[in-house]
């Protein structure tokens, strides 16, 4: 790739952070049955602090966003 080659021989930060970017450092989405297995965990964990009503809200967030 000569692109990225001319980009980081550039020796700015901003050139790197393009380079890494261009390279694919992509996270896999997690599938429904590990967002599943956080937002039961999360409840599991905290419902002796919190009300469950609370608990399932704070979890969708946390594990399906």
């Amino acid at each position: 790739m000569k692109i990225k080659a001319e980009v980081i021989r550039g020796g700015s930060g901003l050139g790197l952070i393009l380079a890494l970017t261009l390279s694919g450092c992509a996270h896999d989405e997690p599938t429904d049955a590990e967002r599943k297995r956080c937002f039961d965990r999360y409840i599991r964990e905290h419902q002796a602090e919190y009300p469950v009503e609370t608990l399932k809200k704070t979890a969708a967030l946390k594990c399906y966003s």
